[in-house]
């Protein structure tokens, strides 16, 4: 597997991810071709036999990030990606603080965050348009 930083040349190929992890991409391809051109943004995509199988993306503002998303294709969790993608966000340096966002129902991803060091800070009542909550994790590193 090799994890690389993702450039715009990519949108299709995260947008295709989002996609198929999340039932339909929460956002439209506008978005991901936005995030991509934007300086304060970073994507990082995992790479199998040359495809493209999963990203992670990032805001960052000084010394903090917000993980935006996270996705791997279906057919490929399980293995290890997520966990990969992470480590390297984990690893740019200068931060003090991760920030992300996930569903109170979606058990996988928070265990792979608290096994990463998050931990739950506060809670969004109805974030989703399922009307599911947000927990908000973050991860402080010292």
């Amino acid at each position: 597997m090799n994890i690389q930083r993702a450039g715009i040349e990519d949108v299709e190929a995260i947008y295709h991810i989002a996609s198929g992890a999340f039932g339909s991409s929460p956002w439209p391809i506008k978005i991901f071709q936005h995030e991509l051109s934007c300086i304060r943004n970073q994507y990082f995509v995992a790479e199998i036999n040359h495809t493209i199988v999963g990203f992670i993306g990032m805001t960052t503002i000084l010394d903090e990030a917000e993980i935006t998303s996270l996705a791997v294709l279906p057919d490929y969790q399980k293995q290890g990606i997520a966990q990969a993608l992470i480590a390297r966000v984990l690893s740019v340096p200068d931060l003090k603080r991760i920030l992300l966002e996930v569903s109170e129902h979606n058990g996988a991803a928070q265990g792979l965050y608290i096994k990463n060091s998050f931990t739950v800070y506060n809670r969004r009542r109805h974030y989703y348009k399922n009307g599911d909550d947000a927990l908000l994790m973050e991860r402080k590193i010292l």
